[in-house]
């Protein structure tokens, strides 16, 4: 089964489909979290297409295998369009990276949301999230789904003005949605775990723009000094304010960044 997409069809005056711009989210979350952000934003300039990732949404699960990180991209890669400006928040960034390392001639840009080469420390990588928090969240998830989603959920935004009100609003808005299973969500935790895109970034020759929160509790805006050195020639931007949901907590600051960088490489 394919891979559940969100399509956002979107014409210029001419009646000529507009480019393309594909998203796909992040952990614990699905193509409905952004939608609304996406339709207003993006939907007047550019074909817009929501993928949610397996076993999110309502996007069927992949069954459990050796080879998780080729089967999600695999699978993310049969419903991407032709050709599109791609945009991967947090784990969907680290996703967006492999498919622009993979197939580059699909990916006109790359914009990587509060996101990160490599999502975990290691002893050359400090910039990052604990293996120990990584860790905390697969034991915990065999326990008790619902309350580690909300947890993560508020994490995101801690350190966001108007924390609190936002973290309802998420919370509410995630908790009427569809629940993700325990597999999809520990296959997530693996790939946040395990995926390494550090020595091929510089490898990748279209427009890239990495988007950092200033305030982004997972993601510190310090990794800009490791991305310089990585991919010299992406642009890197910090949203003032901006958590590790920046597009609900600075929505407009954070679409507009992405709005400028898509226009200065729109084809």
């Amino acid at each position: 089964m394919k891979l559940n997409t969100i399509i956002i069809p979107s014409f210029d005056k001419n009646q000529k489909a507009n480019p393309n711009l594909t998203l796909i989210h992040g952990w614990g979350a699905e193509s409905r979290v952004w939608e609304q952000w996406a339709k207003e934003k993006f939907a007047p300039f550019y074909t817009v297409t929501l993928i949610d990732l397996p076993g999110f949404g309502e996007s069927p699960a992949l069954a459990n295998s050796d080879t998780i990180e080729d089967d999600w991209i695999n699978a993310l890669l049969e419903v991407l369009p032709e050709k599109t400006h791609l945009l991967g928040w947090s784990l969907g960034g680290l996703l967006a990276q492999q498919i622009a390392l993979r197939s580059p001639e699909r990916v006109q840009s790359l914009i990587c949301l509060a996101t990160t080469p490599r999502f975990t420390q290691n002893d050359g990588w400090q910039r990052s999230v604990s293996p120990k928090i990584i860790g905390d969240f697969i034991q915990a998830i065999s326990l008790e789904v619902s309350a580690v989603l909300k947890k993560f959920w508020r994490l995101q935004l801690q350190g966001s003005e108007n924390s609190r009100t936002l973290m309802k609003e998420l919370v509410q808005h995630m908790s009427s949605r569809n629940m993700p299973k325990i597999k999809p969500l520990n296959q997530g935790l693996i790939l946040l775990k395990d995926m390494d895109n550090r020595e091929q970034l510089k490898t990748l020759t279209m427009p890239t723009l990495w988007l950092l929160g200033e305030r982004d509790p997972l993601i510190p805006q310090d990794i800009r000094l490791n991305l310089v050195e990585l991919q010299p020639m992406a642009q890197v931007q910090i949203i003032p304010g901006g958590s590790h949901i920046p597009f609900f907590s600075q929505p407009n600051e954070t679409a507009d960044f992405i709005l400028q960088f898509l226009n200065n490489n729109r084809s």
